[in-house]
């Protein structure tokens, strides 16, 4: 027996491991973090609507792009906040029936996607300057004050978040919205067929090196820990029933942390942003009366 060679080597293969577990962190972070590919074009002028191209900056100066999609005597202003997938190119079919209820309606491109500047996705941390971007150009530029947010996905947590932070978003409707990344990135890995017991420091392994790479603090931007500074500005939680990235537990802790009316729908046999393929005209009407409903008329 050579005990000192049996430990060189012990110390080599946990070496290497550790090595091969950094890097698969690291790799992966940087996926988490790029630039996403955008969805097919689809402008509103594919649906007889007629509409501005507008570029404008989020609130720490990346450049963005929109479309401002206005309504005849408005009734308001919706801002429509895509996910973390494609560009607003994917929702640009749900502006239709808003534009029909008589609201404007607000499109535009999250920075790294589409059309817009910006190096890193960051599900939230740093969208919520896109967004509230958007705020500040609709006061300047269209004299808008009150808006209501349609978001989807990253999009319904950036706009959770910045409704913590701007009082010019007067209702939302958040649809699969994560209430903490750790536990939807979790959840990601475990769908393909990662054990939990791995899952669970490898998440908070990516967390951090994304957080280090962007020069933020990713684990702050769990929507759970914004709801309950939003107010009395009421929210429409959605969510499918089958969603398996998004937990029930946190989508009830959002709600009952909420000050304000709070209503949850959740659909059944839907899955992740499953709720308006599964009844488009039920989606639709929800979302229109809770608009029509909260959001403050034009003066």
């Amino acid at each position: 027996m050579h005990p000192l060679r049996d430990l060189l080597v012990f110390l080599v293969i946990v070496a290497v491991l550790a090595g091969l577990w950094f890097l698969l962190i690291r790799a992966t972070a940087t996926r988490l973090l790029q630039r996403r590919q955008p969805d097919p074009p689809d402008p509103p002028s594919n649906y007889n609507l007629a509409f501005e191209e507008v570029h404008f900056t989020s609130r720490d100066r990346v450049k963005l792009f929109g479309w401002w999609i206005p309504s005849d005597n408005a009734i308001g202003t919706i801002v429509l906040c895509h996910g973390q997938r494609g560009s607003m190119d994917g929702d640009t079919k749900q502006a239709v029936p808003l534009h029909e209820a008589r609201f404007n309606v607000f499109m535009f491109d999250f920075r790294a996607h589409g059309r817009s500047e910006g190096e890193f996705v960051t599900m939230g941390m740093y969208e919520k300057e896109d967004l509230l971007g958007v705020m500040d150009y609709l006061d300047t530029q269209r004299g808008i004050v009150d808006v209501g947010v349609l978001g989807f996905s990253m999009g319904a947590a950036t706009t959770l978040i910045t409704a913590a932070l701007s009082d010019h978003i007067c209702a939302v409707v958040s649809d699969s919205s994560f209430g903490r990344l750790k536990h939807t990135l979790r959840a990601t890995l475990q769908q393909r067929g990662v054990p939990g017991f791995v899952a669970r420091p490898f998440v908070d392994g990516v967390i951090t090196a994304a957080s280090l790479r962007t020069e933020g603090r990713l684990d702050q931007t769990d929507p759970i820990r914004w709801t309950v500074h939003i107010g009395f500005r009421p929210i429409l939680f959605i969510q499918g029933e089958d969603d398996c990235y998004v937990s029930v537990a946190d989508l009830d802790r959002m709600a009952s942390l909420a000050k304000g009316p709070v209503e949850i729908w959740i659909v059944e046999g839907a899955g992740h942003r499953g709720a308006y393929a599964a009844d488009p005209a039920e989606y639709n009407r929800r979302v229109i009366n809770w608009f029509s409903q909260y959001l403050p008329k034009p003066a």
